[in-house]
């Protein structure tokens, strides 16, 4: 499937998760394998008096581009299983936009090792990795 009809099915067929977080995506591209999403941190996901976006959602902005990049990338024939995640809170998220990038690092048959950064006016907020297992999607 060529990469804008993969950007158009990503952008048509939203989760509810992508809806609570204000997220969709806006750049799909499979070589080399990369996703930008961008979201909308509102007052609801912050804590301290509505200054940080709390950790749970700043993780949740990580791992959703990580997953849809590798739904695109096998023609969404595969449910992505995260197994772990690792996050690094680099500096505060505050309400408003925020964008995320992701990245494979490693893509083996059964397993992929991926990266996803979170930036807010080019700022980078937070990184992570995570090992996802691949899923075959029964049709």
């Amino acid at each position: 499937m060529e990469d804008s009809k993969i950007l158009k099915s990503l952008q048509s067929n939203s989760a509810p998760c992508m809806e609570t977080l204000g997220g969709h995506v806006t750049k799909f591209i499979s070589k080399p394998p990369e996703i930008e999403m961008e979201f909308e941190a509102i007052h609801d996901f912050t804590h301290s008096n509505g200054q940080v976006v709390q950790g749970g959602f700043v993780t949740g902005m990580l791992d959703a581009p990580m997953a849809h990049l590798l739904m695109g990338l096998f023609n969404f024939e595969i449910i992505p299983m995260t197994l772990d995640i690792n996050v690094s809170f680099l500096a505060p998220s505050r309400q408003g936009k925020l964008v995320a990038k992701a990245e494979v690092l490693q893509l083996g048959k059964s397993t992929a090792f991926m990266t996803s950064k979170l930036y807010q006016k080019d700022i980078l907020v937070a990184s992570s990795t995570s090992t996802v297992r691949l899923v075959p999607l029964n049709k």
